[in-house]
């Protein structure tokens, strides 16, 4: 599961020379026969202990962070469903699934998506965040996303019974979308845009929001310029980056050099136009910087590139763990082999998962330890759930569970849970997430105490 050895075999399938749609559809409608869709629904008791699998977690973060990650983590039950992607993942694991299995994020929530460039300079939104992609059960990502509209539009104070049919809407537009996405051709399906103006254009009402022209106004001013403002400073001539310690604090010599030779391999991993653009660049500084959640407490770096003309650009290096289901207690060790191809994971997962892709996407290993390597807030944002009334969360929420359908699509065997899918799937996962956000609330609780007494590393 999650591995990259899954990743190989899917990009190796070759499903047209197997199956045709009609093929695939019907082995969708065999499965709901073994598979009822109404045990999707199906609920089970939850016997583990959620501070002993974030112990198991943290093992792997650096440590003189954890107690900024857990005051991150402590913010709200939102927060803290975001920084503990391992508990769900568990239980999803442990329930009933139907078994057709795709490409997912494995992380599928609402605060991840985003907006950010694409090489064309355009305004896109999507998925943004890739850790936990692997080979699973698709339901897993609708169900994650689901629990998170449940637990934001809980913590907004929204009407219970309006949630309960804005999930049960959420689900009937991911089936759908999914249904129409199957409709057309591969290379149709292929060329689906998630720009801005055309994702508000497909949810009746959404172009109405003022609020979303605010968030798309703020994702366009934060460029490359803005962040060389930001984070930089020029010392005896050379630029540098900006001591904010603990996020951003300076490297020892030998995870200088390390990241710096690192820089090398990336550099053979992008496509060819940016290997030749990135020739023009040098590297004149690196930091450690920590940034987000969930990920808060990896090893995770900024690189400063100087280039001729005077030209600035910020890369992002961030470690790249195995998925949280491999880290947490009694799953089999991680082995070398697993360990430093997940970067290579994360990076060819976020290719396929997303319409169009940061084109400085590349990574590298540093002995046993994987990264990966991306623009740093490239017209990067997202949009402040909080702040939004009930109609915009309306419309935020079912144009991330359409954009959820159409990373799904990208799987060939999607066409699959096109015909396991009925109506009665609506009902199925809007019950079951509702009645998962008791267990996020009781999980939380759990972590607050553990905080408050110091078991928590």
């Amino acid at each position: 599961m999650g591995s990259s050895s899954d990743l190989k075999d899917l990009l190796r399938e070759r499903i047209a020379a197997k199956y045709t749609i009609d093929d695939l559809k019907d082995t969708g409608k065999k499965i709901r026969k073994t598979a009822p869709i109404e045990s999707l629904a199906a609920v089970s008791k939850i016997d583990r202990d959620p501070v002993q699998f974030i112990n198991s977690v943290e093992q792997n973060l650096t440590k003189s962070l954890l107690p900024m990650r857990h005051s991150r983590m402590g913010a709200s039950q939102a927060a803290f469903f975001r920084g503990t992607a391992e508990l769900m993942a568990y239980d999803l694991q442990q329930g009933e699934k139907s078994g057709i299995n795709l490409l997912i994020d494995g992380d599928a929530h609402l605060q991840n998506f985003g907006f950010y460039a694409s090489p064309e300079r355009n305004l896109l939104f999507d998925l943004n965040d890739f850790d936990e992609a692997q080979i699973n059960s698709f339901e897993f990502d609708i169900k994650r996303l689901l629990t998170s509209v449940y637990l934001l539009g809980d913590q907004q104070g929204f009407d219970a019974d309006k949630l309960d049919e804005l999930v049960q809407t959420d689900a009937s537009i991911y089936r759908k979308t999914l249904r129409d996405l199957f409709k057309v051709g591969a290379l149709d399906r292929f060329y689906q845009s998630t720009e801005v103006s055309h994702l508000v254009q497909s949810i009746p009402g959404a172009e109405d929001s003022a609020l979303l022209s605010k968030f798309v106004k703020k994702a366009t001013k934060r460029n490359n310029d803005s962040v060389i403002k930001k984070y930089t400073t020029t010392i005896d001539g050379n630029m540098r980056f900006k001591d904010d310690p603990p996020s951003s604090v300076r490297l020892d010599k030998t995870t200088y050099q390390a990241i710096f030779d690192g820089f090398t391999q990336y550099r053979k991993s992008t496509r060819p136009d940016i290997l030749v653009l990135l020739s023009e660049y040098r590297i004149t500084d690196i930091i450690h910087h920590s940034v987000g959640i969930g990920s808060f407490g990896t090893n995770c770096y900024l690189v400063l590139l100087s280039g001729l003309g005077g030209s600035h650009l910020v890369l992002q290096v961030k470690e790249a763990l195995p998925p949280r289901p491999e880290l947490i207690p009694n799953t089999e060790r991680i082995t070398l082999q697993q360990e430093v191809s997940q970067g290579q994971r994360i990076i060819a997962s976020q290719m396929i998962l997303q319409k169009a892709s940061d084109p400085f996407l590349g990574w590298f290993n540093i002995g046993d330890k994987s990264y990966y390597v991306r623009q740093f807030r490239d017209m990067k944002g997202s949009v402040d759930l909080e702040e939004l009334t009930f109609p915009e969360f309306q419309y935020y929420t079912q144009i991330t569970t359409y954009l959820l359908a159409m990373a799904h699509a990208q799987t060939p065997q999607a066409a699959v849970v096109t015909g396991y899918l009925d109506k009665s799937f609506d009902s199925a996962v809007q019950r079951w997430s509702k009645w998962y956000l008791n267990q996020v609330k009781a999980d939380y609780s759990a972590f607050m105490r553990a905080v408050q007494t110091h078991m928590l590393a």
